[in-house]
């Protein structure tokens, strides 16, 4: 397990790797854990016991799944967002009305976070399918998350990449930084961003900010099959993933007093 150096508490890391592990698992022991995380068995076996007395980790037959706070805790996180409070309709609407995969995404800590996606990795309850759009991801290597660093300050954009580089996540994910930022100066001119298999391998995807001179707030995203997104791209896609957006921000904005 990397541990990064600016962590004040190595034990908090600790947890919350072993809880993001088990997460990706589903389910698993600590003989695993230890194995996947680099971990002495015998501290993980603490962490596990840890979290398990405190009600965070469900231990069945010898291996250890989230319990149920984790869910409440996620739901506040989300629905707290003022982005998700004003936007979960509108992209709902989006996702009818164009039978597209659609997520509403968030920058948080350099990373692109999914605070909703329809159709693809739904909601509630169902296991999303492995090719479903990832719940965090670099925000380099897909159309919301670019869309995203289109309209971030330029410090914040080279602090981003900076700590997190230009990892590839397909053999067609931008990992040059002059293209990369070419690509971000007209994503900004024309208001919206493009993935072609970037991100998943046979996907396309666009997606707009949502976003004021001031702020951003996130991005609206549509995706689907090559072949498929080719033509709705064509049909005027964007200018309905823009207009969607900007109707988000719109209300966002109005609802905000002075």
């Amino acid at each position: 397990m990397d541990e990064a150096p600016s962590v004040p508490i190595s034990s908090v890391q600790r947890s919350y790797a072993i809880v993001d592990e088990i997460r990706e698992r589903d389910r698993a022991g600590a003989t695993e854990l230890a194995a996947a995380l680099d971990l002495p068995k015998s501290t993980v076996h603490n962490h596990l016991r840890t979290l398990a007395k405190l009600g965070y980790l469900i231990e069945e037959d010898g291996a250890y799944r989230l319990g149920g706070p984790y869910l409440h805790l996620g739901q506040a996180a989300r629905n707290s967002r003022t982005v998700f409070e004003h936007g979960r309709s509108a992209v709902e609407t989006l996702s009818e009305d164009t039978g597209r995969y659609c997520q509403l995404v968030v920058e948080e800590h350099g990373r692109a976070v999914a605070l909703q996606s329809t159709r693809w990795a739904p909601d509630e309850g169902a296991r999303p399918s492995p090719q479903a759009y990832p719940r965090r991801a670099y925000l380099h290597t897909n159309a919301p998350g670019k869309a995203i660093l289109a309209r971030l300050p330029e410090d914040r954009v080279t602090a981003i990449l900076d700590q997190h580089g230009l990892r590839s996540r397909t053999e067609l994910t931008v990992t040059d930084g002059e293209e990369l930022r070419a690509e971000l100066a007209t994503i900004d001119e024309r208001g919206h961003a493009l993935d072609r298999g970037e991100l998943i391998r046979g996907m396309v995807g666009v997606a707009a900010p949502i976003a004021t001179d001031d702020r951003v707030y996130g991005a609206v995203a549509a995706y689907g099959p090559g072949e498929e997104m080719d033509a709705a791209l064509d049909a005027g896609l964007p200018a309905r993933v823009r207009e969607t957006a900007d109707d988000v921000r719109a209300d966002i904005v109005f609802a905000t007093p002075e």
